[in-house]
């Protein structure tokens, strides 16, 4: 392999400081997003948007840019494409202060967000058709995410010009985003992460996100288009989405178990999280007919699926980002210091969410201490 210039070393060195301060972004609306828990009312949007418009958004986004110079074996993103997540994040602030304080304002942060998630779809396209070879199959997870997330902005967009379709356009808009743009970005990543966390090769994966990715991304589209016109019929979106969720949680638990499961191991917390997406799905296709409340589906996306999912990734990426080489022995203190009880805090999430989404709210603050404790072993892992 030809040695990289100091131009393209130099690239590769911003998008992994990128990385650090989106993640780092992360943490600090999750920090927010408990501490607030009880000051807003349950299913708040302005708490929704903080949550989904400045935390996750943008690191997806960023993960997004990280992960596609791999999958399509290209040369690392032009410094344009990294201000996209920023940009994202700016237009996601600007939405929840609007909800807060200016409704009618609402429409031009959206057209913000629209273009940076379009801009983002066009390069990954180009990368796409200029990849050496056939591009890896969870570049497409990701395009189809995008794709939903860009269709969810639309249709709000559209709600704002029309009112009078507001309900369904809202509902629409909910569920593509969880459903589709968060979970295809999610799984579609997980499939590969977790082999690579726990260090074992996986030749199904690539055979997997070819004969999965249509059953998710139409699960997910079902679920949004039914939700908005006919309810009932959004449950046979939910079964779809829930084949592939169930093929890979049984790999999880039961082929690779040995490999992924432990107390101090951050493929545990991953684990984790790919089984509280099945609470995800479960409970958003239940709010898509009306049997359950969409705030509960909230909860549990948050405290059983978003915190063990982004800590498990940060407990294993934040030393590549640093120490990208992995052949120091700051590297191996890192790392070995950001695992530390990886299980023992993916557990404290799960039942976090577990009792909140039961109505002991005050169980939020399990999730608080959690948060810290994380963010803790960060700040000591960087002493390495």
């Amino acid at each position: 392999m030809a040695e990289r210039t100091p131009a393209q070393a130099d690239s590769a060195r911003t998008v992994r400081r990128v990385m650090i301060g989106l993640a780092s972004m992360a943490l600090i609306v999750f920090l927010v997003v408990t501490t607030q828990f009880h000051r807003l009312p349950q299913g708040s949007p302005s708490l929704i948007h903080l949550l989904m418009a400045l935390g996750i958004l943008p690191l997806i986004m960023g993960a997004m840019i990280y992960f596609t110079p791999v999958l399509t074996r290209s040369r690392a993103p032009e410094w344009p494409v990294l201000l996209l997540p920023f940009v994202a994040l700016l237009a996601g602030g600007l939405v929840t202060a609007c909800l807060v304080w200016w409704r009618d304002l609402l429409l031009a942060p959206a057209l913000l967000g629209l273009l940076s998630c379009g801009l983002l779809l066009v390069w990954m396209w180009r990368r796409a058709h200029l990849a050496l070879g056939t591009p890896h199959p969870g570049l497409y997870w990701y395009l189809f995410a995008l794709l939903s997330l860009l269709s969810g902005l639309i249709a709000i967009l559209g709600a704002v010009l029309w009112p009078e379709h507001w309900l369904a356009l809202r509902r629409f808009h909910q569920h593509i985003n969880v459903l589709g743009f968060v979970g295809l970005a999610a799984l579609g990543t997980l499939r590969v992460l977790i082999p690579t966390v726990a260090g074992y090769a996986d030749a199904d994966a690539d055979r997997w996100l070819k004969k999965n990715l249509p059953l998710a991304a139409i699960g997910a589209w079902l679920v949004a288009v039914c939700a908005a016109f006919s309810p009932m019929l959004s449950l046979v979106g939910l079964l779809l989405w829930l084949i592939p969720w169930l093929r890979f949680a049984a790999t999880i638990v039961l082929a690779r178990r040995s490999k992924i499961w432990g107390w101090h191991r951050a493929g545990t917390s991953l684990a984790v999280a790919t089984l509280g997406w099945g609470a995800v799905l479960a409970t958003g296709g239940l709010h898509a007919v009306f049997a359950w409340p969409a705030y509960v589906t909230t909860q549990l996306l948050f405290l059983i699926f978003l915190l063990p999912l982004v800590t498990g990734a940060v407990s294993y990426l934040l030393p590549v980002w640093i120490w990208p080489a992995r052949n120091t022995s700051a590297y191996a203190v890192a790392s070995q210091r950001l695992v530390y009880g990886s299980g023992i805090r993916a557990l404290v999430f799960l039942t976090a969410g577990i009792l909140v989404a039961s109505g002991f709210t005050g169980a939020i603050y399990l999730a608080l201490a959690g948060i810290v404790v994380f963010v803790l072993q960060v700040v000591w892992s960087l002493r390495a």
